[in-house]
């Protein structure tokens, strides 16, 4: 298994490292062209690292192409490693700060939730697009994009071009928004780190986008609490699964599944993914070991582990948003058609409008 893996892991891990190794140099340029000081720390921040790994991806899948050996590796990282990654974040993150982050993020995600389900629905419905393909467009946008397409698709009976479809929605507008809205987020709210944490939590649609585009602001502006806030906003959208998908199933799925008994209590434990609870755990676990080592060898022994952590996290999630780049063929997506990417499009733009206005309305000062 390892064998079979490793090409298509080390291969990811290498075009992240190549994106951080260019990003870094294209940053002095960039500075000594503005007339900033290289020798500021900030002046290697200036180009993000994730954008290029993304970008390099994206160059070698679709220009030169992915042997089939480097395929399952890549796979793994892309799903496997992102979770490993989210999940050892959870170890910079203490009870207090998730439960400020969780407090202020919960309504704005609430709100753009629904928003997403209304609108979706109403425009499907107007162009008379296939309810499931409505179903799983409006639940990719609104909870968690390409996992809860996954997770909803068998549970409403939807078919493999309906499943298909909708996930290149997610895609295309993940992508766009994974490059544009941490800067959007700066040019909004950058007096205030923990808003636009939450501003991407709740406006990019998987998992994998909002990690990046967290990633890419902490790496442009320093600033690392909007990436922890864009990780528990987003993974308290993950956990609305457990309530939307079994209604979901109850609205579009087959007569069978729509009993109430047939989804209670198991669909819902299913619905939650694993890597979640362990994220919080970890919080738990952090806030437990700052209490119990707080001086002497136990202390430096502690620190020296989230050190560890905190790294294997950075590359973990750099490996698998190279992994985004590495598994998005462009050509499978020119086939969608205009109503599908419109119903996205439409859906993934109120949504951000929606983030935007919860937060400037009950939060910016």
């Amino acid at each position: 298994m390892t064998r079979r893996l490793m090409p298509g892991i080390v291969f990811a891990l290498a075009v992240a490292i190549a994106g951080s190794f260019l990003a870094d140099h294209l940053s002095v340029l960039v500075a000594r062209l503005s007339g900033i000081d290289p020798s500021d720390k900030n002046a290697h921040h200036l180009v993000s690292g994730i954008s290029l790994s993304v970008i390099g991806g994206l160059f070698v899948r679709n220009v030169f192409g992915v042997a089939d050996a480097m395929r399952p590796g890549i796979s793994w990282i892309l799903k496997t490693g992102l979770r490993i990654g989210i999940v050892l974040l959870g170890f910079k993150l203490a009870l207090g700060t998730t439960g400020d982050i969780s407090g202020k993020a919960l309504p704005v995600v609430v709100a753009c939730i629904a928003t997403a389900l209304v609108v979706v629905t109403f425009f499907n419905n107007r162009l008379r697009l296939p309810p499931r393909l409505g179903a799983l467009v409006a639940v990719g946008t609104s909870i968690c994009g390409v996992t809860a397409i996954v997770a909803t698709g068998p549970a409403i009976d939807a078919d493999e071009n309906e499943t298909s479809y909708a996930v290149a929605c997610i895609t295309i507008f993940g992508l766009l928004a994974l490059f544009t809205y941490p800067w959007l987020a700066w040019r909004f709210f950058h007096s205030d780190p923990l808003l636009a944490g939450i501003f991407l939590g709740t406006s990019i649609h998987d998992t994998s986008q909002v990690a990046g585009a967290g990633m890419i602001y902490q790496e442009a502006f320093n600033e690392p609490l909007a990436l922890q806030a864009a990780t528990v906003t987003k993974l308290i959208r993950n956990m609305s699964m457990a309530i939307l998908i079994p209604l979901v199933a109850a609205r579009f799925g087959r007569p069978e599944e729509s009993r109430v008994g047939s989804f209670s209590l198991k669909r819902v434990k299913d619905a939650i993914p694993g890597f979640v609870l362990a994220f919080l755990v970890a919080i738990a676990i952090r806030s437990l070991g700052d209490a119990l080592f707080s001086a002497g060898a136990p202390a430096a022994w502690w620190n020296g582990w989230l050190e560890a952590a905190n790294w294997i996290s950075k590359w973990a999630l750099a490996g698998a948003l190279a992994g985004i780049g590495l598994n998005t063929d462009i050509l499978k997506l020119k086939g969608l058609g205009v109503k599908p990417l419109l119903v996205g499009l439409v859906a993934a733009s109120v949504v951000g409008l929606v983030s935007f206005a919860s937060l400037t309305l009950m939060y910016a000062r």
